[in-house]
């Protein structure tokens, strides 16, 4: 039976979340890493950047074998290379050994995006592309933010060798689905009149290449998404992303303050004065919150100087930065924080506290990668409605806090 073209473009999300998957699943491990190995964080920071460097340098090959071979085919090799660097790098034992894995795991991640693009060309009408394509990209979104929200739970639980071990699971998932999904002989058939590029037989790679490199008014565009596409992508997620910010660096500190206390026997003294409830929670969501925020403010400043500086004109701050960063940021805040509170006064442990109350930033994650795959445009009306329900969101919590808040519970049940 021939699969449909939205089946195959399922396979090819989930093959691109593999690639961010290991692009930046190996971050929330490097504090465990460096001191399992003894390394340093410049030598951990270099594993890292590993990735890129034979990610980089094969791209023009595999497109070249892609053209040459098909999308299958080239995928099935390159994704059998991944399942051996996750192997390799998760019994990694010297730098070394880090270094060559992560390499490898560049290397096998490397061909999903162009086989990817020929799969939508070959399957979809020119009216479904831009649709197709949004949504293979939001794949890569979403690997990475399951890789920073998942792999540091596991690790905590199972170590970091074991929780790396288990990405085998998606990557050999996804090359079963390659394998069975994707077919060789599976073409979409094209209306009268399409135009469609030449056969690569009758010219050979080297030749297409050469045509490729040669055309002159794709140079000025190369050259301009080499120094500008980084600064663009920080210009437009630039709100998700400062908006996370100050959710998660508080949660780390209010999940602390009240199961935190309770394991050094230093909130019994709090609880026995006569502040109330409502004054507790609030001190300690704002003694979290203030810190944060300043970090959150002078990233902001310095991000909106920077991106003023590439462009050579005042750009940023504006209306909608402002907005954000000193209306809509304190409010998230605030609801993250009072939210780390209530689960630690709830759960005896801190550290399960913190994974209980990060789920906080899931939403925001989700419009992070619904706004990369361009379902939704952020604007001002968008950023008011989302405050004012923040607003209200937040005044409910806090009294939800004071009515779930325990006094009793808290000073009679210690470790």
């Amino acid at each position: 039976m021939t699969p449909s073209r939205w089946t195959i473009l399922a396979v090819c999300v989930l093959g691109f979340m593999q690639t961010h998957l290991h692009r930046v699943g190996f971050a929330p491990l490097i504090p465990t890493f460096i001191a399992d190995l003894g390394i340093s964080y410049v030598a951990a920071s270099t594993i890292m950047t590993a990735y890129f460097w034979t990610y980089a340098a094969v791209q023009v090959p595999v497109g070249v074998l892609t053209d040459r071979l098909g999308s299958r085919r080239v995928m099935l090799a390159f994704l059998s290379l991944l399942v051996l660097g996750v192997i390799a790098f998760s019994f990694s034992h010297t730098y070394g050994q880090s270094l060559l894995a992560r390499c490898l795991i560049g290397l096998g991640t490397a061909a999903v995006w162009l086989p990817g693009l020929r799969l939508i060309n070959e399957w979809f009408p020119p009216g479904e592309r831009g649709r197709a394509t949004g949504l293979f990209s939001a794949g890569g979104g979403v690997g990475g933010t399951m890789a920073l929200l998942i792999i540091p739970l596991l690790s905590e639980r199972l170590g970091w060798r074991l929780s790396y071990a288990l990405l085998l699971i998606p990557v050999l998932l996804t090359l079963v689905l390659v394998f069975l999904v994707i077919r060789p002989s599976a073409a979409r058939p094209r209306p009268a009149g399409e135009v469609t590029a030449a056969p690569l037989a009758a010219h050979g790679p080297l030749i297409v290449l050469g045509r490729v490199l040669g055309t002159r008014a794709m140079w000025p565009f190369n050259i301009s998404v080499l120094f500008s596409y980084g600064a663009y992508i920080s210009l437009i997620t630039w709100l998700p992303m400062f908006l996370v910010l100050p959710i998660f660096l508080p949660i780390l500190l209010a999940a602390q303050s009240i199961g935190g206390e309770r394991e050094r026997r230093t909130l019994e003294p709090l609880l026995a004065t006569r502040a109330s409830t409502l004054s507790i929670i609030l001190g300690k969501s704002i003694a979290a919150l203030v810190p944060a925020l300043g970090i959150t403010w002078v990233a902001a400043a310095l991000f909106c100087a920077g991106i003023d500086a590439v462009v050579g004109r005042f750009l940023l701050p504006d209306a909608a930065w402002l907005f954000g960063t000193l209306v809509l940021s304190p409010l998230l805040a605030l609801f993250g924080n009072a939210m780390a509170v209530v689960v630690s006064a709830r759960v005896l442990d801190p550290r399960a506290a913190q994974n209980l109350a990060v789920t906080t930033v899931l939403p925001l994650l989700g419009l992070l990668v619904v706004q990369l795959a361009g379902r939704i445009a952020l604007g001002p009306r968008f950023y008011a409605v989302l405050a004012l329900g923040v607003a209200l969101a937040d005044v409910a919590l806090v009294f939800a806090a004071v009515r779930l808040f325990d006094r009793e519970r808290l000073l009679t049940q210690w470790r």
